[in-house]
C-alpha cells in the first residue's frame, strides 16, 4: 500500500538542534503561495528556505480540501520529520492551513564513506540480523528504505514487514551500524468482543455470560457481476525467478539494468501480480457458473492458503483465489537465507443458490473448530456484509475522498499461526482473522471488532502513510473503536442493544493514567464518543452525522503529523469546529460540547494531571520499558520454580482531576482480554482487592507465578501474561486507571 517509506520517530532527531513548530491558520494569512508561505517563515523564524531545498513528498486531493507535504532537503536528501504540510480550499485554493517544523541545516561533519554501507546486500545483511534477534517475529516479509540527513549525518531508515508486526531500523551510512530499532506489532484486536442472507447485525455472542443473539434477513451488495477466474495457479510463471532477499532492492529492482543483475523489489513484483489479475478472463458471477463468491465494490474475501493445506477434511474443494499473499521460506541449501515466493490464496464456499446463500449454517460450536466454520461457509459471508456496511455508513456521513473511500477492504479467514489466536489484526489495506479458543469470540461474526479493524484502515487512509503518533499508539486504538461506535451507532440508531455497556468504548478510562495501547485507546475513544453522545443528546441523530463528519475532517488535518499528540489530535477536532463545514456543521456549533466531553477525562491542554504510580521494585512501570506489552520481564524456571514480584501502588491528584476516595484497587489475573496463560499463585481468588483512603497511602501487591504455564501462546513454547491493576472510584462501576504488569515465562527443559 505504501510506495514511499518516509519513517517519522519522534523530536529527538530532528536534523537541527533547535527545529522550530510554526501554525498558522487561513483565519489569520488565506494566501496559498509557497513563495510567500517561505517569506513568513523566514520572518517568523530566521530560517531561510527556497523552493529548490524542499523535496514533495505527497500531493492529494481530499474530501475536503488539497493536501501538500514538503520535505526540507539538503543535497536531495529529506531531512529527518522537517518539512511543510499544506492544506488548501478545492473552491478558491485559498489557504486553510499550514504546519511547518524547520530548522537551519549544517552539513554533518565529513566521514569516509565506503561504498558498501550504500549497497542493497550490506542493508539487508544488517536488517536481518537485526530481525532474527526479535524473539516471537524474526520473519522478513517486505522491505523498504529511505536514506535521510540527521544531526548525526546520513541514515537509512529501513522498514521490514515481519510476520505480525514492523521492524523499525535505522543505519548510520557513515559507520555502517545500527544506530536505533523499534518494533510495532500489526494493529490488533486485543480479546474485546468483538443475494439475501442472514446475519448477525451487531455480533453472534454477548461477553458476558456468552448470550446468543439472533440473525436477521439482510443483503450482500455490490458484488461484482463480473469477476476474474483463473484455473491453477496464477502466480506460476513469477514462481520461475527467485527473490532471494540477500538481493532486494526496491531501487534497482524497478529497473531493467537492476534485474539483470539479479535484483527485484516487491514495488516490480506487485506490478506484475496487475498485470497477471487484468490478464485473467472476466467470468460471470453467478449461481449458474460455479456459485457467487464474495468479490464486490467494497470487499473481497479469501482464505489463507496456510489453512487449505492444513484442514484435510472438508466437503468441498476451495477454488484459487487471485488476492497475492507473499509467502517466505528459507533458500533450499542456504540456512538463513529467505526468499518470497509469489503466492495467491483461497476462495471459500461459494454460494451455490439463493437458498444456500439465505441458509448457510451459522453454529456455534463448543471447541470453535475453524475447520467446520471453514466448511460451512457463513464466516466469510458476515464478513463481506460488515466490510460493505462500514462503507454504507461512512460515505453518507463524509467518507467521499477520491480514492480512498472507494478502494476495497480485503479479507483473510484462518489464519492457523499459534500467535495469532483469539485475534484479529488489520495491516496494508486488509483485516486478517485467525482461530478461537472455545472460551473466546469468534471475531469474524463480531461486527464492531471488525469496524474496529476497518477503523485502523479508514485511519490509515485518511491520516497518511507519514503519520507519527507520539504516545503508545492509544489515539489508533480509541479512534478505531470510535469508528466502530459511528457505524454501529448509525446501524442502531442509537438504541441499547444486549451487551452495549460491555463494549470496550463504553468507559470512564482517564488520560495519563494507563501504560498500553488498547487502555490508552480507551481515554481517547471514550472522550470521542463522550462527545458523541453529547451531540446526539443535542441535536438527535443530526449529531451522529455531525461528529462523524468531524472526525474526519480532523484526520484530514492531522495528516501525516510528525508527532501527534493527544493535544494536537483535540486541537485539529477544535479547528475543525471552528471551520465548520457547509450545512453539516456551523463554525463553532460543537465548540462548548466537545470541551465539556473533556472534562472528567484528566485531560490537560496545559496543567499537571492525575497520576497511577506503579513500581516495581525501584523501577517504575511505563508503557515502554520492563513489564510493559513491548517489554515483558523474561523469566526461565523449571516446573517446579516459581518467582516473586512486588509491585508498589499509588495516586495522586492533578491540578483539576481528584480521584474520590476511598478508592478500590483491583488486580485481574484471569478475565482481562488474552490473560491465563501464566500460572499466578493465587490467581483462583482473583480478582484481588485493595483500598486507598487518600493519595499518601501505598498498595503492596506481592506477586508469585509458577515455572509451568498454564498454556502456551508463543510460538517457542513460552507464555506472556500480565496483571491488570484497575483503579474505581467510590460507587463507580467502571476503571477510571489501569495500568498492566507483563512476564514471559519459559519452562526449562528437563535435565538429560
Amino acid at each position: 500500500m505504501r510506495s514511499i517509506l518516509f519513517i517519522f520517530l519522534g523530536l529527538s532527531s530532528f536534523a537541527g538542534a533547535d527545529p522550530t513548530w510554526v501554525r498558522w491558520t487561513g483565519a489569520e494569512d488565506a494566501n496559498p503561495s509557497l513563495q510567500h508561505i517561505l517569506f513568513r517563515l523566514k520572518d517568523k523564524t530566521g530560517v531561510d528556505l527556497s523552493i529548490d531545498s524542499l523535496i514533495t513528498i505527497e500531493s492529494r486531493q481530499l474530501a475536503t480540501s488539497h493536501f501538500t507535504m514538503l520535505a526540507q532537503a539538503q543535497n536531495g536528501l529529506p531531512a529527518r520529520n522537517l518539512g511543510l504540510r499544506i492544506w488548501t480550499s478545492l473552491e478558491d485554493g485559498s489557504l486553510i492551513q499550514m504546519e511547518a517544523l524547520i530548522d537551519k541545516l549544517t552539513p554533518p561533519p565529513s566521514f569516509p564513506m565506503e561504498t558498501r554501507f550504500l549497497n542493497s546486500q550490506f542493508t539487508m545483511r544488517l536488517a536481518k540480523a537485526e530481525v532474527r534477534r526479535h524473539r516471537d517475529d524474526p520473519f522478513v516479509r517486505d522491505v523498504q528504505w529511505q536514506d535521510f540527513w540527521e544531526k548525526a549525518g546520513r541514515v537509512r531508515a529501513v522498514t521490514v514487514k515481519g510476520k505480525y508486526g514492523k521492524h523499525f531500523i535505522n543505519i548510520s551510512l557513515e559507520t555502517g551500524k545500527v544506530v536505533s530499532t523499534r518494533y510495532d506489532e500489526f494493529p490488533q484486536a486485543d480479546g474485546e468482543f468483538s443475494v439475501p442472507v442472514q446475519i448477525f447485525p451487531i455480533y453472534e455472542e454477548t461477553d458476558e455470560g456468552h448470550q446468543f443473539l439472533t440473525r436477521i434477513s439482510s443483503e450482500l451488495r455490490y458484488l461484482n457481476a463480473k469477476v476474474h477466474r483463473m484455473e491453477g495457479d496464477p502466480y506460476a510463471p513469477l514462481k520461475e525467478n527467485h527473490y532471494d532477499f540477500e538481493n532486494f532492492d526496491p531501487l534497482l529492482g524497478l529497473t531493467a539494468a537492476g534485474r539483470k543483475q539479479g535484483f527485484w523489489a516487491m514495488g516490480y513484483v506487485k506490478a506484475q501480480v496487475s498485470s497477471i489479475i487484468d490478464a485473467l478472463p472476466l467470468v460471470d458471477n453467478s449461481f449458474a457458473n460455479g456459485g457467487v463468491v464474495l468479490n464486490g465494490r467494497y470487499a473481497t474475501v479469501s482464505i489463507y492458503p496456510d489453512a487449505v493445506a492444513k484442514f484435510e477434511h472438508l466437503t468441498f474443494k476451495p477454488s484459487q483465489s487471485y488476492q497475492f499473499l507473499p509467502f517466505i521460506r528459507e533458500v533450499a541449501g542456504s540456512p538463513g537465507h529467505e526468499e518470497m515466493v509469489p503466492s495467491g490464496s483461497f476462495l471459500g464456499r461459494p454460494l451455490a443458490s439463493a437458498e444456500d446463500a439465505f441458509n448457510r449454517v451459522a453454529r456455534r460450536l463448543p471447541d470453535q473448530n475453524p475447520e467446520t466454520y471453514f466448511d460451512d461457509g457463513f464466516d466469510e459471508v458476515q464478513v463481506y456484509w460488515a466490510v460493505t456496511r462500514l462503507f454504507e455508513s461512512l460515505r453518507p456521513m463524509g467518507f467521499t475522498d477520491p480514492d480512498l473511500s472507494t478502494r476495497p477492504f480485503n479479507a483473510f479467514l484462518y489464519n492457523p499461526d499459534i500467535t495469532y489466536r483469539d485475534n484479529a489484526f488489520y495491516t496494508d489495506d486488509t483485516i486478517n482473522f485467525t482461530t478461537y479458543s472455545a472460551d473466546q469470540h469468534n471475531m469474524a461474526r463480531d461486527n464492531p471488532t471488525i469496524w474496529h479493524e476497518l477503523g485502523h484502515g479508514v485511519m490509515d487512509r485518511l491520516m497518511g502513510d507519514f503519520i507519527r503518533l507520539a504516545d503508545t499508539g492509544g489515539l489508533s486504538e480509541g479512534m478505531a473503536d470510535f469508528v466502530a461506535s459511528l457505524v454501529l451507532t448509525d446501524l442502531t440508531g442509537g438504541l441499547p442493544f444486549v451487551g452495549k455497556e460491555q463494549m470496550r468504548i463504553i468507559n470512564n478510562t482517564g488520560f495519563h493514567l494507563t501504560n498500553e495501547v488498547h487502555d490508552d485507546g480507551e481515554a481517547y475513544g471514550g472522550a470521542m464518543n463522550d462527545i458523541l453522545n453529547n451531540a446526539i443528546g443535542h441535536y438527535g441523530r443530526d449529531g451522529l452525522a455531525k461528529v462523524t463528519d468531524l472526525t474526519l475532517e480532523a484526520m484530514r488535518l492531522a495528516r501525516n503529523h510528525p508527532a501527534l499528540t493527544a493535544n494536537d489530535w483535540f486541537d485539529k477536532i477544535l479547528f475543525a469546529d471552528e471551520r465548520g463545514h457547509g450545512s453539516v456543521r456551523a463554525p463553532g456549533e460543537l465548540h462548548a460540547l466537545i470541551l465539556a466531553s473533556l472534562n472528567g477525562r484528566n485531560f490537560e491542554f496545559n496543567g499537571k494531571p492525575a497520576e497511577l504510580i506503579v513500581l516495581n521494585g525501584s523501577d517504575e512501570v511505563t508503557a515502554t520499558g520492563p513489564g510493559s506489552r513491548p517489554r515483558p520481564i523474561p523469566v526461565t524456571l523449571a516446573e517446579t520454580e516459581s518467582s516473586s514480584y512486588t509491585l508498589k501502588v499509588r495516586v495522586k491528584n492533578g491540578d483539576h482531576f481528584q480521584f474520590k476516595f476511598p478508592i478500590t484497587l483491583k488486580a485481574e489475573f484471569l478475565k482481562s482480554p488474552l490473560q491465563g496463560a501464566v500460572h499466578w499463585q493465587g490467581e483462583e481468588k482473583n480478582p484481588l482487592e485493595f483500598t486507598l483512603a487518600s493519595e499518601t497511602e501505598v498498595v503492596t501487591l506481592p506477586l508469585t507465578i509458577s515455572g509451568k504455564c498454564d498454556f502456551v501462546n508463543r510460538p517457542d513454547g513460552s507464555c506472556v501474561d500480565y496483571v491488570h491493576m484497575q483503579i474505581f472510584n467510590q460507587g463507580g462501576q467502571k476503571p477510571i486507571a489501569k495500568k498492566r504488569f507483563y512476564l514471559r515465562v519459559t519452562t526449562k527443559k528437563p535435565a538429560g
